[in-house]
């Protein structure tokens, strides 16, 4: 595999990194069952895997939209 969106999280990092190939990226955008977990990074330097995290709403642009739906904008 050589891409993964991964949005739930430590229950499934380590699958995740264990089934990437060589050069993998993987893309967590959510954590559903949590945020700690210790990786084994031997896996990820050996494949050379990248792991990037996104956040697709901060909490000041969800306050933000609240106040836009309660007509307050």
């Amino acid at each position: 595999v050589a891409v993964i969106l991964d949005c739930v999280g430590a229950a499934y990092l380590q699958n995740n990194l264990d089934y990437l190939n060589v050069g993998g990226r993987l893309f967590i955008i959510g954590s559903m069952t949590g945020f700690l977990i210790a990786p084994n990074i031997t896996v990820m330097i050996a494949k050379k895997l990248s792991i990037q995290g996104q956040v697709t709403f901060s909490k000041r642009r969800n306050g933000l939209l609240k106040k836009a739906y309660d007509g307050c904008l």
